[in-house]
Order: C-alpha cells, then sequence, then structure tokens
C-alpha cells in the first residue's frame, strides 16, 4: 500500500497565504457538471511548476491539459465509491487531524514565541538560583510563600545570594555551592518556561522577585553574561587515572607520550582507537559529535571550547574522569533564523510554548465565534457541587435541554459538559489534591471550553483557510488517483498474462538486445608469483571449463562470476569487444588475489525474450492501459472549459 507522505508543518511557515493575491472563485472547467474553480488550478499550477509557471499560452495549455486528465481520474474513482470506503476514510482522517495541528495554534504567537526563544539562544547566562519548595500538592504553599519573601527583603538588604543559598535553598543539587546552577542558554527545559523568562530579563549581576513554577518559590539571579558558545564538533582520547577508586600509576607520563606523538604529527584517530578509555568513543577514533554547553564536565566543555580552529587539539588537561586530549573538528557558526525555524517550532511544540499558542487561539475564536456564556446556568450548577464531585459515585444535577454556551451557529449544552466530566475522574483526582470544589469545577470548565473551541475552529478550517482546503484535496485525489490507477491500470498489466503477451508479441522491435558479450571475472586466490604467471597463460589459451577443472582440484583456488554484457557497459572499459579478449590483471596485494576478466563470446543482436524484458513490456503495457482507459474517459465525462475565464489568465 502506497503511502503519498505531505510534511505539513512547514505551512508554518507561511507569513501569508498564496490566495491573498488572487482568490479568483469563477469556474474554469466542469467535468460531468462538477465545477472547478481558477482558484484550485491556480494553486497546482504554481505549486508544481514554481518558477516555470510563466501564465503564458502554451504553457496554460499543457498544464489544463494534464490537470483535466489528472481530474477525470480521479471523477471515475468517485464514481466508483473508492472514498467511501473505511480504510480510505480512515486515512483521510488521519492525515486531516496531523495537517490541522499546525492550524490550531496562534500562528503570531507562535512567530513571536520563536523569535524570542532565538534571541535569548544568542547568549549564554550563568545563574544561581534559591528554591523553596511548597512540597507535594502545594502543601506548604503558605510557609513556603512567607520563607521567600523573608529571604527576598534580606537580599534587598545586600545581604549574599551565596550565603542565602547555602542557609535556605530546598535545592541539594545547588545548595552547597551557594545555589549556583553554572552556565545556561535557552531552551530551557520544558517546564522552565517562567524560569528562562526570569533569568533572560534580568541583567548581570540583578536577581528577580519571587516566582512560583511546579517545583515551589524562586529567587533567581544572574552573575554574568557571555555570547552562546552554541555548538562543536569534537573528539578526544582519555587515560583514566584512577581503577576502582584507586590511582594508577603512569597515567600522566601515558597521556603527555601521546600529546607528543600528536604534535609530532601522528594521527589522532589511530592513537584515540588504540589507547583511549572511552570505550564508547574509542572505536570510532574518539569522535564524540556535536554538543554544547551542560553536557559535560565544565572543565572537559571550557578546553573544548577553547580550541579556536579546526583541528587544532588541547593539551592534556584533568577532570574527574582522568586525563584528556581534545581535538576540535568544526564549530557551526551562528545559523540565521529561517534556517532553525523548523528545529524550534518542534522543540516549541514539545513545552509550554505550545501552550501559550494554543491560548491565545482559543481566545482568538472566542471573540471571532461570538462567544456566549450561560452564567446563570454554570453558577447555578456549581453551587450545588459537593465533595461526591471528585468520586465515581458524582452525579449531575438534572438540566433538560439546556444551553451552556454559544460558539458561532453552535448550542454547545450542559449534557455535553456533564459527560466531559464524568469522562475525566482522573483530573477530578488530581485537582482535589490543590483545590477548592469550586475551583477543580472552573478549571475543568475551562478545559472543556478549550476543548471545544479547538473542534470548532478544526470544523472550519476549510473556510477559513484556502491553503488549508487545497492540501486536503491534493491529499485526498492523490490518494484516489493512487486506488484508481491500481485497480484500472497497475495491477491489470500485471496479472493480465494474456494481454501482456499479445502486447509483446506486437511489440517486439521495441525490446531488442544489443551485441553483448559474455564475460567471465576470474578472481585467483594466491600470492605465489609463478602460479599467478601460470593461470594467467593457461586463461588466455584454454577454455573456462579447462581451466577450473586443472586448478581446482584440491582447493578452490580459482571463484569466477558470468554476465551478459551490451556492447558499451561501463564493466567492459578497458577490453577490446572481442571474443577471447583479456583485460590487464589487477594485483591485490592486500588481500592477496588477482582479479581479471575475459570476454568468452560475443553474442550477435537479438530479441529479448518476454521474461528478460517483463519490466519494460509492462511499463509499457501499462502506459497503453492508461491511454486507451483515458480515451474511454473523456468519451464518459463530458468536460466543458471557459475559454473566457482560460483567456483571463494568459499573459498578454
Amino acid at each position: 500500500m502506497k503511502q503519498i507522505i505531505y510534511i505539513f508543518i512547514a505551512f508554518w511557515f507561511f507569513s501569508q497565504s498564496i490566495f491573498a493575491q488572487n482568490q479568483n472563485n469563477d469556474v474554469l472547467f466542469t467535468i460531468a457538471g462538477n465545477e472547478v474553480p481558477v482558484s484550485e488550478f491556480l494553486y497546482i499550477y504554481k505549486k508544481n511548476l514554481g518558477n516555470k509557471a510563466d501564465f503564458s499560452r502554451k504553457s496554460l495549455e499543457e498544464y489544463l491539459d494534464l490537470y483535466i486528465k489528472f481530474k477525470l481520474k480521479v471523477q471515475k474513482a468517485k464514481d466508483m465509491n473508492l472514498d467511501k470506503t473505511n480504510a480510505f476514510k480512515k486515512e483521510m482522517a488521519g492525515y486531516r487531524e496531523q495537517l490541522a495541528k499546525s492550524y490550531l495554534v496562534d500562528k503570531e504567537v507562535s512567530e513571536k514565541l520563536m523569535k524570542e526563544a532565538y534571541d535569548r539562544m544568542q547568549k549564554d547566562l550563568k545563574v544561581r538560583h534559591i528554591l523553596i519548595s511548597t512540597g507535594p500538592g502545594n502543601k506548604f504553599e503558605d510557609k513556603a510563600k512567607q520563607k521567600i519573601d523573608k529571604i527576598y527583603n534580606e537580599l534587598k538588604e545586600g545581604k549574599s545570594f551565596s550565603e542565602l543559598a547555602k542557609k535556605y535553598s530546598d535545592d541539594q543539587y545547588s545548595k552547597n555551592s551557594g545555589g549556583d546552577l553554572g552556565w545556561v542558554t535557552a531552551m530551557l527545559p520544558d517546564g522552565f518556561y517562567e524560569f528562562e523568562n526570569q533569568i533572560y530579563n534580568l541583567k548581570p549581576g540583578e536577581f528577580s522577585k519571587p516566582f512560583k513554577t511546579k517545583f515551589g518559590y524562586h529567587i533567581v539571579m544572574v552573575e554574568s553574561e557571555r555570547p552562546a558558545r552554541g555548538e562543536i564538533e569534537a573528539s578526544h582520547l582519555l587515560i583514566r587515572d584512577k581503577k576502582k577508586g584507586r590511582p594508577v600509576a603512569g597515567a600522566k607520563e601515558k597521556i603527555d607520550s601521546i600529546y607528543d606523538r600528536l604534535v609530532a604529527g601522528e594521527n589522532f584517530v589511530h592513537l584515540a582507537r588504540k589507547y583511549s578509555m572511552d570505550n564508547k568513543t574509542a572505536i570510532k577514533g574518539g569522535y564524540l559529535g556535536f554538543f554544547g554547553i551542560n553536557k559535560y564536565d565544565p572543565v572537559f566543555e571550557d578546553q573544548a571550547f577553547s580550541l579556536k580552529n579546526n583541528n587544532d587539539f588541547t593539551k592534556p588537561f584533568k577532570t574527574s574522569l582522568g586525563w584528556h586530549i581534545i581535538k576540535r573538528m568544526s564549530k557551526p557558526g551562528v545559523k540565521p533564523y529561517e534556517q532553525v525555524r523548523k528545529n524550534l517550532i518542534s522543540k516549541i511544540n514539545k513545552n509550554e510554548r505550545f501552550e501559550i499558542a494554543r491560548q491565545a487561539l482559543i481566545e482568538k475564536i472566542k471573540k471571532e465565534a461570538g462567544f456566549k456564556e450561560n452564567t446563570g446556568v454554570l453558577k447555578d450548577f456549581s453551587s450545588k457541587l459537593d465533595k461526591s464531585f471528585y468520586s465515581f459515585k458524582w452525579s449531575a444535577p438534572e438540566y433538560k435541554d439546556t444551553v451552556l454556551f454559544q460558539l458561532g451557529n453552535k448550542n454547545v449544552m450542559l449534557d455535553d459538559f456533564v459527560k466531559y466530566i464524568k469522562k475525566n475522574q482522573r483530573k477530578r483526582l488530581q485537582l482535589k489534591k490543590r483545590n477548592s470544589i469550586e475551583e477543580s469545577f472552573m478549571k475543568i470548565y475551562d478545559s472543556f471550553v478549550s476543548d471545544e473551541c479547538i473542534k470548532y475552529e478544526e470544523s472550519h478550517l476549510e473556510e477559513k483557510y484556502p491553503d488549508f482546503k487545497f492540501l486536503m484535496q491534493e491529499y485526498t485525489e492523490g490518494n484516489l488517483l493512487f486506488e484508481v490507477m491500481e485497480k484500472e491500470v497497475w495491477n491489470k498489466a500485471s496479472s493480465d498474462t494474456v494481454g501482456l503477451k499479445k502486447f509483446y508479441d506486437a511489440n517486439q522491435n521495441n525490446y531488442q538486445w544489443k551485441p553483448r558479450a559474455e564475460l567471465y571475472t576470474y578472481t585467483i586466490h594466491t600470492d605465489n608469483q609463478k602460479l599467478i604467471k601460470k593461470i594467467l597463460k593457461y586463461i588466455k589459451k584454454r577454455s573456462h571449463k579447462k581451466l577450473i577443472k586443472k586448478f581446482n582440484k584440491k582447493k578452490q583456488l580459482i571463484t569466477f562470476k558470468v554476465d551478459k554484457l551490451e556492447i558499451n557497459s561501463k564493466e567492459l572499459k578497458g577490453i577490446k569487444f572481442k571474443e577471447g579478449e583479456i583485460s590487464e590483471p589487477f594485483f591485490d596485494k592486500d588481500k592477496k588475489i588477482v582479479t581479471l576478466k575475459k570476454i568468452s563470446k560475443i553474442i550477435p543482436k537479438s530479441t529479448k525474450s518476454l521474461n528478460e524484458a517483463k519490466g519494460y513490456v509492462i511499463a509499457d503495457y501499462q502506459e497503453y492501459l492508461e491511454k486507451k482507459w483515458l480515451e474511454n474517459l473523456q468519451k464518459e465525462y463530458k468536460v466543458e472549459i471557459n475559454k473566457q475565464v482560460f483567456e483571463s489568465l494568459v499573459k498578454k
């Protein structure tokens, strides 16, 4: 089964629709009464021809002819109900769901978030922080808030950030180092966007006001900043100075010796393979690949990024693992924004930035659709909730045929919300830990409204975005074309053996062999020069059969393969196209073998058998069947072209 792949994420990059300049909905042509508008034709014409879409009469006529033929086949597929099968519907629904994802966020906000991330990625920040945990389920929320406010006041009084971190911070990783997190760069991992916002809005020496994340309350301080290091491609060589916690004698002397050999010009890869004690990289000549900051020991990274030129290597230096030498392979510069956009989209989709763009879209949908909430019903409903709301036994207050809110011309009923609440039992239990009943209820309600807004938007994508509409149509019709071609042409060409044979018999002149050589390629497995000379002499004068019989008695001294090759084949280069001709022998001293070629006979021009030409015959037969089928379609379906509309497209 085929798989037509469309990389829909590229459409995030559209700053404006290609239809902004021309949304002409005049009918260009009809097939069996089904209208095809100019906008559809222009979309395909521009997309497929690109810079060659010059709107000349010749270009437009040629492409219109192709497109009409395409639409005839699609019409036949629809009349065969190929678009009604469950498998087809499932595939189209899956594609639509994937394509819709790139439209179900606010693109303006997404663009802003991507540019923000890109700008932040241009510098690294050296950061300290103090964390006061709020405990599981924010159990210690109030105490934590009081404590962080107290620390903040002490900082404002001029007390040392480092000392306060050592005294108060609940982050055991950085506490003993005075809250030192080292150098960081955007984008920080999922869950740390607010942390990132705080540090990138501080100048060196400044500290933030207390702020909250899911981990608790923080205060952060930026000690210094520098241009972002980015990534480096490097290899390294490691000599460990400890084994099972005990010192290893001679480690320093060994690394110094290797360094001297590198200075003398020896190959880094060979030395790393031979001596490096990092088993994972030694087999690759010490190759580490690309890495940025915070992947390895800071000392290791400082040494790597200190190298100024490709192929430079460090002097031996020590980390907790032992002694190293690093070689710089390459250091990519800062890539332009346009080159990293796709990667940024992927990253943003995986962290809380995506939710920001999604929420912005939801607010826009509400505004565009005229969101109207029945606040009275909502308030009355929530007032009747009790502790059973969190349990499986909860039963909703009865409201019959009650509208909860409106989106456009759609009424969302209270019953729909009740079903949503019951379906999200786990979410209710999670909210119970840190929210009142009313707060939990409103969070579930907000989530329901958001989901309904997204559903509403998704159901109107074709109306709002012409590019989405045409992409869906293009994919759908492309799949229909495949299905109908498979049934009407490809399968018939492969399975109709009688028709295939008849077609072959009528077109044998199209399947001819040029003169061919029967070529033997011999491999002699020995480095005994005397024996090689004897075999080469024998090959020149004797037949293949006698050659093998004489020299392969005890062991397989000679192996061979036989090919039948047409004149001018590249495999015959260097050999005269003549029976008995032999190539110059090639001696491979490392493998201790000799290879040569001999033309045993010349085969005159001849007709290929059906089996020999089968692939070509099937392809030609498919083309023949398609042509005949298309002729029938042109008789079956009436095509009418609006010549006046067509003429309006031609550049004068």
